[in-house]
């Protein structure tokens, strides 16, 4: 049965097939995450262990020379498996959890609207959203309750950033202070952009995208995996939305809003407007100064500039292939 609530269509036959295969996607990955060491890397799949067994480190080997590089860069080799691989469960597993309690509890509050317009009627359709509403009920129980009071902490890096430039334009500090006030917010990014997104968010979105595959198979993807012939977390979220009639809400891009570069971008602009104040109060600056600070400038610019911009048109592309 297709019916209209609130303009929208929504086809229940449909919901009763793309919802529990939702649900139970969701119940697969949560196993798949809890099933992974505390501390883990991944390796890429193909690829071995061994720096040297590819064609072209072998080569060199086989010199002394040869010998010599690849002892040297070894421990380059190991940091890129490490950076490329490493995961931290508590933080993967808590992206997880947070994801599905939201996504959850819109369906659930959709679900339970249109069970109450419907009270006092005895159907196949009240019959299969009372079903709905009890598989959603287990999902909801699947998450940890702590999980859901450190949401609100996903937004801690940025209020704090304002506050910093707020401080910075309403206040009389030293100049020193001032440089300080804007330099641990960047500073700190560089500590909370590793842990929380690169070993947390990464592998989370990796998760869902691969499913049911290995997570190292869609690591950084934009788009879906040509290779795979099911539908992924995304797309079956995607889907169950659509059969809803309802616009699904995009998931909070952690991994742009506390990316250090847009930080040290916006403390790089703001940076230049005090010592142009405190340059023109004294009335000290030669032309030479000002080109040779224009210069530095706009080199400091380009360069959070580019990775900011990176970093937003990656969002762009997985948005607009739905995987978010």
């Amino acid at each position: 049965m297709t019916s209209q609530l609130g303009g929208k269509s929504f086809d229940i036959p449909k919901v009763s097939r793309s919802l529990p295969a939702l649900l139970s996607a969701y119940a697969a990955v949560l196993e798949q995450v809890g099933n992974e060491p505390l501390i883990h890397i991944h390796r890429r799949p193909g690829s071995s262990s061994n720096p040297g067994s590819s064609s072209g480190p072998r080569r060199l080997v086989c010199s002394t020379l040869g010998r010599l590089v690849s002892f040297v860069l070894f421990p380059l080799w190991q940091m890129r498996v490490w950076w490329w691989g490493f995961a931290i469960r508590p933080i993967v597993r808590l992206f997880v959890e947070t994801h599905i309690n939201a996504k959850t509890a819109e369906i659930g509050r959709f679900l339970r609207q249109r069970r109450l317009r419907m009270a006092g009627e005895s159907s196949d359709d009240t019959r299969l959203l009372d079903e709905h509403l009890r598989l959603l009920g287990y999902a909801e129980g699947m998450v940890s309750g702590w999980s859901r009071w450190l949401v609100p902490l996903r937004f801690v890096p940025g209020v704090a950033m304002a506050l910093s430039w707020a401080l910075v334009a309403s206040s009389d500090l030293p100049r020193q202070v001032l440089y300080l006030i804007l330099t641990i917010s960047p500073l700190l990014m560089l500590v909370v952009y590793p842990v929380v997104v690169r070993f947390g968010f990464r592998w989370k979105r990796a998760f869902f995208v691969a499913w049911p595959s290995h997570p190292g198979l869609a690591v950084d993807l934009t788009q879906p995996r040509e290779a795979s012939t099911t539908l992924n977390i995304y797309e079956l979220e995607n889907q169950v939305y659509s059969d809803m009639g309802l616009r699904k809400h995009s998931e909070i891009p952690i991994d742009v809003i506390l990316h250090p570069a847009p930080y040290w971008l916006l403390t790089v602009l703001v940076s230049i407007v005090i010592p142009l104040a405190f340059a023109q109060s004294r009335g000290g600056f030669t032309t030479a100064d000002w080109m040779l600070s224009s210069l530095v400038q706009f080199a400091l610019v380009v360069l959070f500039l580019l990775p900011t911009w990176r970093v937003v048109r990656r969002y762009r592309r997985r948005r607009d292939a739905g995987l978010v």
